[in-house]
């Protein structure tokens, strides 16, 4: 599988935001969760051949969200929510519950993340219908990095993996049946690296053809000009009397012989007329 790391604007954070993100690299499995997701990814990367591409670092329009790794391949568009969050937790139709430390009793678990993964495949889908770029329904996935994640599922609306059921889950995009012919996803992972990369997208037809000519404005040619020379207008001849240096005579003959080749000349006319 090929992935595509996308240069999306850094996000802008709070204050507040900046201090729970170093918090949370002062913890020692801080940095446990982010390998583990590294680790998920790499056996994805391996799993799926390079028909499918993966694209991370989306950029959710009108916010400061990012989207989570983007599946692209012959068996459709797959959206991995990835948490690395652990517990023990229920899932149920569409509601998310979380087994308190304390009471060992479930609790709502914020955020839910089974209706946060459909509302990440809408946001995807909107992108795309923006732009008019067809595309089949977005699947999301739940993903759980953490090795020690226990859930209980009942009919969840998104379907969930374990990190024990990675496989099964490479296996089932495999192995489901194939909607996207590969312009197809040629089309969707430009899209998409183009609102990765706004800056860098120029659209056809404004301003360049498909060879990325400029259409509006061509090219300017040097314009060739002749250089100039002045010419005179009076020029000092000699008189071709003078130069022939013939007699009178001898004048008299060509004048003669000269008058009699256009009476030639006009009876050859004359009898191509009447002839033809």
């Amino acid at each position: 599988m090929k992935l595509i790391e996308l240069n999306s604007k850094p996000v802008a954070k709070s204050g507040i935001q900046n201090i729970t993100d170093k918090v949370k690299g002062l913890r020692p499995f801080g940095k446990a969760d982010e390998n583990a997701e590294d680790a998920l990814i790499t056996r994805l990367l391996r799993g799926l051949d390079n028909r499918y591409v993966l694209l991370r670092n989306l950029l959710v329009e009108e916010s400061n969200e990012i989207f989570p790794p983007i599946i692209i391949g012959p068996t459709g568009v797959i959206l991995l929510n990835i948490s690395s969050i652990q517990g023990d937790f229920r899932a149920k139709d569409d509601s998310w519950w979380e087994m308190s430390k304390t009471t060992h009793n479930y609790n709502p678990g914020r955020p839910n993340l089974l209706k946060q993964s459909q509302e990440l495949a809408e946001k995807l889908a909107s992108q795309l219908d923006k732009r008019q770029k067809s595309h089949p329904e977005i699947i999301p996935v739940l993903v759980f990095a953490n090795p020690g994640v226990q859930v209980e599922m009942s009919n969840p609306i998104t379907r969930i993996v374990l990190m024990d059921g990675v496989e099964n889950l490479i296996g089932a995009i495999s192995n489901s049946d194939e909607i996207l012919a590969p312009n197809d996803i040629n089309v969707l992972v430009d899209a998409l690296e183009v609102m990765g990369n706004p800056e860098k997208a120029i659209p056809m037809g404004e301003g360049e053809d498909f060879f990325g000519r400029d259409l509006l404005e061509p090219e300017k040619k040097a314009s060739f000009s002749l250089p100039k020379v002045k010419i005179p207008t009076k020029i000092a001849l000699p008189a071709i009397e003078k130069k022939l240096n013939f007699s009178p005579r001898q004048w008299l003959i060509i004048e003669i012989l000269m008058i009699l080749l256009i009476l030639v000349l006009i009876a050859a006319i004359i009898y191509i007329l009447v002839a033809y």
